[in-house]
């Protein structure tokens, strides 16, 4: 029975011993597992930064790592083989511009088209968004939205005619005789408008269709009576004896007073005389006739030219003159010089002369 006994106490003792053991091997596995470091990847942007902790609070360690978090920025975390991953998502400030509106939006990364979505704004088929929808967005980023509206419309417009006038010498001073009435035209317009956020950018005639045609008036006229002011003329001396002597150096004409004339040109001419004695004769410049004032054809010699005309033959110097009147019979190159007397007239006859076009002052 004691032997029993003995050997009973002895087994005890055994698994007494054996169960000390474990619980050791326990608390070294448990002790080991306790103050064992965590892997983490910590992401902030741009930023990554790999760290170890013994600690298994995710705000712990970014308080290890340093880094800060105001109360607008939030992370996640996800685990994935033995390494824990933390992601912080800071607030971004974007600039909205909708409509000409401006406004201030937090944002966490979203594509423009989710921050669209997300403030209930809908694009038409003509808006237009400053960045791509499938953009994401960033702090700083502005955003506009421009809305684009067209409108079509039709109107019409009158279109006014013009008159214009052909002077006839055959008409009295003052007489008009309408020859075609003027009609205004009317036109029918189809408009396009394009507008950006309310403000037109753009207008373009579509089509244009003439109801009706336009028609210019048409009137004839006589010589205009209102006598212009008379340019100074220098001394006029018809015979080349009584006429100051004068030379011609390069393109100047000096004469015996010391009057000078710069000349472009030289036209060859036939001159005829003309004169209103007895009359008061009206140029169809509106100037008096007067010796100086001669006709011309205003296709060969502009009216207003000023000239220095000379005979070819030696015996008449006309002087200085300027193209003021027309008439039916001056064509071409022929000019008609106008004397006070008949006499001096039929004494010029016709003779070939020469018309030296002068420079503008």
């Amino acid at each position: 029975m004691r032997r029993i006994q003995k050997q009973l106490k002895k087994s005890w003792k055994h698994r007494l011993v054996a169960i000390l053991v474990i619980v050791s091997v326990l608390a070294i596995l448990l002790s080991q597992a306790v103050f064992a470091q965590n892997s983490y990847v910590i992401t902030d942007g741009d930023n990554v930064t790999v760290y170890q902790s013994y600690s298994s609070d995710p705000e712990q360690v970014l308080q290890e790592v340093g880094i800060t978090l105001s109360n607008e920025d939030t992370y996640t975390t996800t685990y994935n083989d033995g390494v824990s991953n933390i992601t912080i998502q800071r607030m971004q400030i974007v600039t909205l511009i909708n409509r000409g509106q401006t406004s201030q939006i937090g944002s966490y990364g979203e594509t423009v088209a989710e921050l669209l979505d997300r403030l209930g704004i809908t694009l038409s088929a003509n808006d237009s968004v400053s960045y791509e929808l499938d953009s994401i967005t960033h702090d700083g980023m502005v955003v506009e939205v421009i809305h684009k509206e067209i409108e079509v419309f039709e109107y019409d417009a009158i279109v006014p005619f013009e008159t214009k006038y052909f002077d006839d010498p055959e008409l009295a001073p003052g007489e008009e005789i309408v020859l075609i009435e003027g009609v205004n035209g009317v036109v029918d317009y189809k408009m396009q408008v394009t507008r950006e956020n309310g403000i037109e950018i753009a207008r373009e005639i579509l089509d244009e269709t003439v109801r009706v045609e336009k028609v210019n008036q048409l009137v004839i006229r006589g010589p205009q009576t209102a006598i212009k002011e008379q340019p100074t003329d220098p001394e006029y001396k018809v015979r080349e004896n009584d006429a100051p002597r004068y030379s011609i150096t390069d393109n100047v004409i000096t004469t015996s007073n010391g009057t000078q004339y710069t000349f472009t040109d030289t036209i060859q001419v036939s001159a005829t005389a003309y004169s209103c004695e007895g009359h008061t004769g009206i140029c169809y410049a509106g100037t008096l006739a007067r010796v100086g004032a001669i006709a011309v054809d205003p296709k060969v010699i502009p009216l207003g030219t000023k000239m220095y005309v000379v005979s070819n033959d030696g015996e008449y110097v006309y002087g200085y003159c300027i193209a003021e009147d027309i008439g039916g019979g001056i064509k071409g190159r022929r000019i008609d010089l106008y004397f006070d007397t008949f006499a001096d007239c039929y004494e010029f006859g016709v003779r070939n002369c020469t018309v030296y076009i002068l420079k503008e002052n």
